[in-house]
């Protein structure tokens, strides 16, 4: 196996991917990038924000009240 990596900003580079997603031979897995909200929380962890649990009892139930859910 061998791993090619494409920047695909020219149009000749997006001629090329689509030439290889048609070929039997090829795979091509695409980058994704986050969105706006994802981009947010990872913002939130970077800054520290985030909550503490002492067990997944208690992040469940606190999971639970925030969303207003009774058992």
């Amino acid at each position: 196996m061998t791993t090619v990596i494409i920047y695909t900003r020219s149009k000749e580079a997006k001629k090329l991917v689509e030439f290889l997603k048609a070929t039997h031979y090829a795979r091509v897995l695409e980058e994704l990038e986050p969105n706006e909200e994802t981009i947010q929380a990872m913002n939130e962890v970077n800054e520290g924000k985030v909550n503490a649990y002492k067990s997944a009892n208690e992040m469940i139930a606190s999971l639970k009240k925030a969303a207003n859910v009774q058992d």
